[in-house]
């Protein structure tokens, strides 16, 4: 497969239903370097290259311990949650971002999640093909009144320059929450991966995104989250990024109707000459009255080659809420780096609690005692730039 172009998708055979997908898909063309939300990210060698394009035909797998995607095929359930692959698509045809349509039209069926109930589960990804563009899509949908947590991970060793371009689409029902838990480290050699999800939570839905990317491998995931009467998100992300890495995330929240609620925060260590990427914008609706929306980045940047890009925003149509934006980026605080050696602490040591101080106020968030130490692990690893077998 040649470089990704409109022609090239034009050329697939496509449902009816996916050609007003093609359209949309059309009407925002497929994103270059100048393109808003991948103007720091590198997009266009991306989509230059020549991939074996893997489309997978999907088959109900056995039992596990967890729900696993293996180059996007669907490999193991758990417990707890019913699995279905549909050819039809229910997309958001309102998505700002042109790759949530090109993932939709190139992958085969939809990987469909229903939770009846209560539940924890972790949906594992492994990519072990090199030079491969592997798109799929996943859709959750989350009954009424249950709490659905989800520990997404991801492995890609062996993965070099391939493109995971994959994304969910979550339907929170009515007093629903659903807390997403996304983990996610990778090398300079392993697969670039961009997710473009979509999440609507209907009224008094809950959503409680918790995200951390860390490494020299190069990742964005764009969001686009709908609120509706009553709902609410609470948004965190934490990122490291080392070497020549570019990862970030792009997030644009609706209060639809009243007394929609977010908040958010966005941490960001950067190393080398890596580059971080918060594009977040709060969107309240002239029907949103009573919206209460916070948005915050805060930013260290640890070696003079490093570069932020934070652009917190806030578009507001009704003048009955409460909001508030901030952003900083800047170095570790020198007086704290003084006062620390002055009681006998190496600076390499200072540095090192610092950090670990900062990132730890979203890592203790996530509640789960077991997920928090895996999330320690992976941070200390990536902090150190330790190789792991599994990343």
């Amino acid at each position: 497969m040649g470089p990704v172009t409109l022609s090239l998708v034009k050329a697939l055979e496509l449902t009816q239903e996916k050609q007003i997908l093609l359209e949309r898909l059309t009407s925002l063309g497929i994103p270059g370097n100048k393109s808003e939300q991948y103007r720091h990210f590198g997009i266009k060698p991306l989509l230059s290259r020549s991939y074996d394009l893997l489309q997978t035909e999907q088959k109900m797998p056995p039992s596990g311990e967890r729900l696993t995607i293996e180059n996007g095929s669907v490999t193991s359930l758990p417990d707890g949650v019913t699995l279905s692959f549909e050819n039809s698509v229910d997309a958001d045809e309102q998505h700002y971002d042109a790759l949530y349509y090109l993932s939709h039209l190139l992958a085969l069926q939809t990987i469909v999640i229903t939770v009846e109930k209560d539940s924890a589960f972790e949906l594992h990804h492994r990519i072990d093909k090199s030079q491969t563009l592997l798109p799929y899509r996943i859709m959750i949908k989350t009954a009424a009144n249950t709490k659905v947590q989800v520990y997404e991970t991801f492995e890609t060793k062996g993965s070099t320059e391939s493109l995971l371009l994959y994304g969910i689409d979550a339907a929170v029902s009515e007093d629903s929450t659903l807390r997403w838990i996304r983990n996610a480290t990778s090398r300079t050699d392993s697969a670039t991966i961009i997710g473009s999800h979509r999440f609507a939570m209907k009224r008094q839905g809950a959503l409680e995104l918790k995200t951390f990317d860390f490494g020299g491998g190069s990742a964005l995931h764009l969001y686009k989250i709908d609120l509706e009467e009553y709902a609410w998100t609470d948004a965190d992300h934490l990122l490291l990024a080392s070497e020549k890495a570019r990862r970030g995330n792009v997030v644009h929240i609706n209060h639809n109707k009243r007394y929609a609620k977010s908040v958010q925060e966005a941490r960001t260590i950067l190393k080398g000459a890596a580059t971080g990427i918060f594009d977040g914008r709060i969107k309240v609706a002239h029907d949103a009255k009573y919206s209460s929306a916070n948005q915050n980045s805060k930013a260290i940047l640890l070696d003079a080659h490093a570069y932020m890009y934070a652009k917190p925003q806030l578009e507001i149509y009704t003048d009955e809420l409460e909001a508030s934006h901030g952003s900083t980026t800047g170095q570790l605080d020198e007086d704290a780096l003084f006062y620390l050696s002055s009681r006998g602490i190496a600076l390499d040591d200072a540095k090192k609690m610092l950090v670990l101080a900062f990132a730890d106020t979203l890592i203790d968030t996530v509640g789960d005692k077991s997920i928090i130490k895996a999330i320690h692990s992976d941070f200390e690893a990536a902090y150190y730039e330790k190789r792991k077998d599994v990343s």
